[in-house]
């Protein structure tokens, strides 16, 4: 079976994008995996719902308070034990909300952030951790990691054009820790490179990461994400 199709956008880039863009694909990730301050707000999120024709998926990082927020209130707005919410979950404590609060009304697939994090566990530790938080879906973009969540009954999703290395809280294009934000970083990449990397890093928001092709071909990635990097690169 071909995998679906989905399309990632932060809150700004949807405002931004024109209708017949969005029509190519049957999900759309709305959000932001590296950066709170692209945390959609609920308005943010009912526009997605009126704008695509497709199902909306959450997308979360780690999360400050007021992020946290904006993430229940979406929760609370925009699902129900008859019409759950996907959500991607990078935060161990919105995770555990989710396991006492909500588990009748969202579906939390494993964000990339976390990925590394629960790779590191013994097999056994992390068979256990994620069912307890009833985790169906992983968030991948490296085919490394595939044989790390083999044989736990999990569906993956591959994301292309970016793949994950690092993740800073301070934002490299407004100089600041996690507060107000003007969303500099909107439409832009830049590249960095040095000799002794083996390939150009590029930052995109408050994540490093490499330019990638295409998803490995493997029977559980049952979804394709795409994220693609603006043109260009400015050093």
């Amino acid at each position: 079976m071909k995998p679906e199709s989905a399309l990632q956008l932060s809150a700004p880039a949807l405002r931004a994008a024109a209708p017949a863009a969005l029509k190519k694909h049957g999900l759309l990730y709305l959000g932001d995996e590296f950066c709170q301050n692209l945390v959609p707000s609920p308005e943010d999120f009912a526009l997605a719902l009126r704008k695509f024709p497709g199902r909306v998926v959450l997308v979360t990082p780690l999360l400050t308070d007021a992020a946290f927020d904006s993430v229940e209130a979406i929760v609370k707005a925009h699902s129900s034990p008859r019409r759950r919410l996907e959500v991607v979950v990078n935060d161990l404590g919105l995770l555990h909300t989710f396991k006492a609060r909500y588990s009748h009304r969202v579906l939390v697939s494993l964000g990339r952030v976390f990925a590394h994090r629960v790779k590191v566990m013994p097999r056994k530790f992390a068979a256990g951790f994620l069912k307890e938080h009833n985790v169906k879906r992983v968030e991948l973009d490296d085919p490394a990691l595939l044989p790390r969540f083999e044989g736990l009954g999990l569906k993956f999703s591959f994301h292309t054009g970016f793949r994950y290395v690092s993740v800073t809280r301070f934002c490299p294009w407004e100089l600041h820790w996690p507060g107000a934000c003007g969303h500099a970083c909107s439409g832009r990449v830049k590249k960095l490179e040095h000799p002794r990397l083996p390939a150009p890093l590029f930052l995109r928001g408050q994540a490093y990461g490499l330019k990638t092709g295409a998803a490995p071909s493997h029977p559980a990635i049952n979804r394709l994400v795409r994220e693609p990097l603006p043109a260009g690169g400015r050093k």
